[in-house]
């Protein structure tokens, strides 16, 4: 396949999305097919081309699944329709090991690891020759027992994960050598299963790519992606897992029918729980309704797939769930008993998550509370302890849970991975932030942040070889300590000036919780006025980016200024329409440091409202500062040096009217600071001054799609306009607006983007900038900070002079600033 082939691809996706259409969907559909056709073809085509293809799937997420869904139900339609399976050979687990079967294996084992220590699944490392086809049979009975035994603990530790992941490369040697591979590969999807539960997310994806390059080798390629799609799947990665899928079904249909029952079964399961797993609900339980009648699932396959779909409703809070699992429950009741462990663990994991989020429902000795004590029995505590914690948040281990999980997080090497990675741990962070604020641990709450307020800022990416041997974390959370678990060394590393007030603010169960930092003293607050519902109608309604200022109105024939009372009352409206946003804010501080959880990402932090109910930011400096880490990690910089240089990028080459009348306003604050002042359309080089400042057009989608246009003129690749600098000013409509993503824990925006390229400062509007506010904002900043005045004062200052002449919120508060507060000009 020519890569031009995937270019194509991309190209004609990004201009879709970026311009909102979908003139290429026939050329787009044909192109997916071919690109995964040929990736299925030829492992080093898939190998050649997969970084690429899924780079390009998850650039333009939102515009792509379609594309990636459309491929996905039409194979698996294709596969259900053919009514044609064939039963899954297992008699090879009919031959039962005896005491003779390990003590044959061991020296196997042992000269081949003592021959090559670290082994690749994909080759023949052992010596089978001299074994019979009976004790071949017997060994694989015995290691595939271990692999079922095992995976009832659903947090393995690194012994069970390096044992089993040993014993595989010998099982698939073995199966192979019984002509029975298709055994191998459902057999490691255990593994597969628990690294993606133990939070193993880096090693499970390493794991499968060997996996895949085994299948290849074997003849059984649709084994060897679907095993990829189960780890994908397992952590909500929703492009990897539908291309994974794609090319999993796409292998299994060149072959000729009758297909695997079993294979089929657990395409069935593992995309239903995909669906679900990335908050796809309806196409989760049409996925479950629709299962024909052919497909003969096993009792136990088939209680899974009703606990699946339970578990559906429990994530859509139906309120229907807890009389329709009961009846359920009381029907299968000997059934599930019967289970064992395996069929206990899971209902009793969902028996902690129904008590707590129905706290009506039925849990009397005839009710659940007959299934929860009995599932206690069986069940043994330590296999659940950790998910017990998480769902009750009433213990002290949360942090060690949480600890962990970040230890493992730190070996993902992909940001594109990271943001699906982290799923389990803010999920930890959210129960810890509960259980801190009752407890009013700022050790925790602080630790909880870390990921809540958007790591993937500091993330740095790893590089490694094309396929990598198994590394796991040294895992000892008893001697990991974190700067957190000091409060004392934390605050003395912070160094909050005196007056400075920082506050975390972090969303769980729909509450809104602060910790404040105030003259070294912390304090918490569940804010009383916070609600969800409310915040959810304004993004729904674009509140915030459809604010908008104007200085005139238009009457009958006539257009006047608008009145002072007149921006008064407006103002009086929004503070009703935000008292939501009211924070305990120490009335002594004299600014204010926020860090905000992700959830909160879109709420535009100069409108939080004090105590008294006006704009913190009316009165006192507000910064955001993105995250502790960040702030931390750049609190020394050094001030920019008294000759700073200022750069500007105006386009009025283009002949737009607005830039041209903006350019008109600034041009003598543009002469009397000594900007370095570029017009022209394309630049020679990117700007990069100590100071530089882009004016612009910039749509409400403009998080989403990173460009900007001038006179009709677009700017897709704004690194040609914004290079190196200090402090990054946006005259842009909309360029401070975040985007939280559905799929992903991650917040897309201009001002993150280009503070992870190195600038301490980013200050740009949250909605449209009216064109009238930079003549008075922009010399009342530049003075202050010529004055040696930090960023955040100079912001301050430049704000007010906006307010003295527009007391509007609209005008005054559009710019917002993110970074480091404390930069300012040396004037020694």
């Amino acid at each position: 396949m020519n890569i031009i082939k995937v270019q194509d691809f991309n190209r004609k996706l990004t201009d879709e999305r970026l311009h909102n259409h979908n003139r290429y969907q026939n050329e787009l559909t044909t192109l997916y097919r071919e690109i995964i056709s040929e990736m299925a073809a030829e492992y080093s085509e898939y190998r050649k081309h997969i970084p690429a293809f899924l780079h390009s799937l998850e650039q333009n997420s939102d515009h792509s699944l379609h594309y990636s869904i459309d491929l996905f139900l039409d194979l698996y339609n294709k596969l259900l329709d053919s009514k044609n399976f064939s039963l899954f050979d297992l008699s090879i687990m009919d031959h039962k090991p005896d005491d003779h079967t390990f003590k044959m294996m061991e020296p196997i084992l042992e000269a081949s690891y003592k021959k090559k220590k670290e082994q690749r699944l994909s080759e023949n490392n052992f010596d089978i020759s001299t074994i019979s086809d009976l004790n071949k049979k017997k060994m694989a009975t015995l290691v595939i027992r271990k692999f079922q035994n095992d995976s009832k603990q659903l947090n393995w530790d690194e012994g069970l994960v390096i044992s089993n992941i040993s014993l595989a490369g010998f099982l698939r040697q073995i199966l192979l050598s019984l002509n029975n591979p298709e055994l191998f590969y459902h057999s490691v999807g255990l593994i597969v299963d628990r690294l993606s539960s133990s939070e193993y997310y880096q090693p499970g994806r390493d794991f499968a790519e060997e996996v895949i390059l085994s299948s290849y080798k074997d003849g059984i390629r649709e084994a060897g992606y679907f095993n990829s799609f189960r780890i994908y799947s397992n952590i909500g990665s929703i492009h990897a897992s539908l291309i994974y899928i794609n090319l999993a079904l796409t292998c299994l249909l060149e072959k000729k029918p009758p297909y695997s029952d079993r294979l089929t079964r657990e395409i069935v399961w593992q995309s239903f729980k995909f669906f679900r797993n990335v908050k796809f609900y309806e196409f989760a339980i049409e996925l479950y309704t629709k299962i024909p009648a052919e497909i003969n699932f096993p009792a136990y396959e088939r209680r899974s797939l009703d606990h699946g779909y339970f578990t559906v409703l429990l994530m859509m809070h139906d309120q229907s769930l807890p009389s329709k699992l009961l009846d359920y429950m009381r029907t299968e009741r000997e059934n599930i008993l019967a289970g064992g462990i395996n069929d206990a663990t899971p209902w009793l994991l969902t028996l902690y998550n129904i008590k707590r989020t129905y706290p009506s429902a039925d849990f009397s000795a005839s009710g659940f509370g007959f299934f929860l004590s009995t599932f206690e029995m069986i069940v043994p505590p330590e296999n659940v302890k950790k998910y017990k914690d998480i769902i009750h948040a009433d213990s002290e281990d949360l942090k060690k849970h949480l600890k962990e999980s970040l230890v493992k997080l730190n070996e993902t090497r992909n940001t594109a991975d990271f943001v699906y990675d982290n799923k389990t741990a803010i999920m930890i962070s959210e129960r810890l932030i509960d259980y801190s604020t009752k407890k009013e641990n700022a050790a925790a709450f602080l630790l909880s942040m870390v990921l809540k307020s958007d790591y993937s800022i500091l993330f740095q990416e790893k590089k490694s070889a094309e396929l990598v041997p198994l590394i796991l974390p040294e895992i000892n959370v008893d001697e990991l300590e974190t700067l957190y678990d000091n409060t004392e060394e934390f605050k003395k590393e912070l160094s909050l000036n005196t007056g400075i007030a920082m506050c975390w603010l972090a969303s769980a169960e729909e509450q809104l919780s602060e910790l404040q930092l105030f003259n070294d003293v912390f304090s918490f607050h569940l804010l009383k006025d916070w609600n969800h519902s409310i915040y959810k109608q304004l993004l729904d309604s674009d509140y915030f980016v459809d604010l908008e200022f104007n200085d005139t109105v238009k009457e009958s024939r006539s257009i006047r200024q608008v009145y002072p009372e007149e921006y008064e009352n407006e103002e009086i409206r929004m503070i009703k329409q935000l008292s939501i946003g009211k924070l305990s804010i120490h009335n002594m501080a004299q600014g204010l440091y926020i860090v905000n959880d992700m959830e909160l990402a879109r709420f535009p932090h100069n409108l939080f409202l004090n105590g008294a109910g006006d704009f913190i930011a009316k009165h006192i400096p507000v910064t955001n500062v993105l995250s502790t880490e960040w702030l931390l990690e750049t609190k020394e910089t050094k001030p920019l040096p008294p000759d700073y240089r200022k750069s500007i990028w105006i386009p009025t080459d283009s002949g737009d009217i607005q830039l041209s009348y903006l350019h008109g306003n600034i041009e003598d604050t543009l002469q009397e600071f000594s900007f370095d002042l570029h017009q022209e359309i394309q630049l020679q080089t990117p700007l990069s001054a100590d100071i530089n400042i882009v004016c612009s057009h910039g749509a409400k989608n403009i998080s989403d799609t990173q460009m900007i246009s001038q006179g009709g003129n677009f700017t897709y690749d704004l690194n040609s306009i914004i290079g190196k600098g200090k402090i990054l000013i946006f005259f842009v409509c909309h360029s401070a607006s975040m985007k939280t993503e559905f799929f992903r824990n991650n917040v897309t925006s201009l001002i993150k983007r280009f503070i992870a390229q190195g600038y301490d400062a980013v200050i740009a509007p949250c909605w449209a900038l009216d064109v009238t506010v930079p003549r008075y904002w922009l010399p009342e900043f530049l003075k202050s900070f010529e004055e040696g005045q930090t960023v955040s004062q100079a912001m301050f200052n430049a704000n007010k002079k906006v307010y003295e002449r527009y007391p509007t919120p609209a005008a005054w508060a559009c710019l917002h600033l993110y970074g480091n507060p404390n930069l300012k000009r040396d004037i020694n």
